[in-house]
């Protein structure tokens, strides 16, 4: 909440999606409200926030602005008008090079969980010539990315490196599953979010979004879907192979959490004894026997024919230990029918929980990901746009 000398402008979320409201005063000397209204844009999945706004008597608000089509923008709002979207200006705009915006489309819709107690907020990214491919009826290849814990948000924000899917003709989906705090606490929260006991929504909304795009959206087929999570997100993607591994073509897992009970019962390690604070206490009956039901390592299909997996861990990683990918790997080899795609294991000898902190070797290693992502899905020879 931002303060000026005729005007407030508060920040906050509705409808999943941060929001900007600029309240007006009757006077410089009274409380009183004459209007409250809400910012609007063009784009129907974005990620907004205030800028930096220290002149208490500026007749204007600088937020940051971009969305799943446009780059990281200041816009500066007159606070007089601010609904009025001609008498905004763009003070700076990300330059991305080869970009032209006028190429993609994005929307925001959402999807009806299994038990009907929620609406799955999902957010999506395409060239507009890969619209057209799918309004005729074909299908294309998809992107399919999820977190879903710790009342984390995943906004719908711009990312540059995308396009190398993108320009590839896959669609980028983003699902804004229960355990993230898109839609408030109580799409965290027990009992209807995604934490303790009632974890398994989080891996349900993930299966029911893939589900939806392919029977019903009809976006893709199981032969061209991927997946991708890190960390948590990992255990997302984890669980939601298990529980069904025939909707996706290719999974990736960035430092994946997938030995939840192992990890979670030994409290020598310096973070399990905070994070019962997320997943509960596996020494207690109740949270041991609901982590079992979702462990990916302890629930791999016998025999299943799984999608071709990436593991990627640090050795220095303090929050995922670099064994928990590899024994989910050796367990995917073991137990794997024989007709599932590889299982490949990468682990940086110098890396923690985060990756690299340099860009260039972050590039690297997320150029490493696609490629094999677009290895499993037959784009490597894909002409790119």
């Amino acid at each position: 909440f931002t303060s000026f000398e005729s005007h407030s402008v508060a920040s906050g979320r509705e409808g999943g999606l941060p929001q900007i409201w600029v309240v007006s005063y009757a006077s410089e000397t009274t409380s009183d409200v004459t209007d409250f209204v809400q910012l609007s844009f063009e784009e129907d999945a974005y990620d907004v926030g205030l800028g930096g706004n220290s002149m208490y008597n500026a007749d204007h608000v600088v937020i940051a602005y971009d969305s799943l089509v446009t780059p990281l923008s200041s816009i500066k709002i007159p606070l007089d008008s601010p609904t009025d979207l001609s008498k905004r200006t763009v003070l700076k705009e990300q330059e991305v090079p080869g970009y032209n915006r006028s190429d993609y489309s994005c929307e925001r819709t959402t999807v009806k969980s299994r038990d009907g107690s929620a609406d799955i907020p999902v957010s999506i990214v395409y060239r507009k010539d890969v619209e057209e491919k799918i309004k005729s009826g074909e299908a294309v290849p998809a992107h399919l990315y999820g977190y879903g814990s710790y009342g984390a948000c995943m906004e719908a924000s711009f990312r540059s490196t995308r396009r190398a899917l993108l320009d590839r003709g896959m669609v980028y989906v983003i699902a804004h599953v229960r355990g993230g705090g898109e839609m408030g606490r109580q799409w965290y929260e027990e009992p209807n979010g995604a934490k303790y006991l009632c974890k398994q929504n989080t891996f349900n909304d993930f299966v029911d979004v893939a589900k939806w795009m392919i029977d019903d959206r009809k976006i893709t087929t199981p032969n061209q879907l991927s997946c991708e999570g890190r960390s948590a997100g990992g255990l997302l993607i984890g669980a939601s192979i298990n529980q069904a591994p025939e909707l996706f073509k290719m999974a990736l897992l960035g430092v994946p959490f997938v030995d939840v009970v192992c990890t979670m019962i030994d409290a020598t390690i310096p973070l399990t004894v905070v994070e019962w604070e997320e997943w509960g206490n596996p020494n207690e009956e109740k949270f041991h026997k609901c982590m079992m039901e979702y462990s990916p390592i302890n629930n791999v299909k016998d025999g299943a024919t799984y999608p071709s997996c990436l593991l990627t861990g640090g050795l220095h990683d303090p929050r995922v230990q670099y064994w928990e990918p590899a024994k989910f790997a050796a367990e995917l080899r073991h137990k794997q029918g024989s007709s599932s795609g590889p299982v490949a294991v990468k682990i940086d000898m110098a890396a923690g929980h985060f990756s690299a902190s340099d860009r260039y070797k972050y590039l690297k290693e997320l150029a490493f990901d696609y490629a094999f992502l677009l290895d499993q899905l037959g784009l490597v020879d894909a002409k790119k746009a």
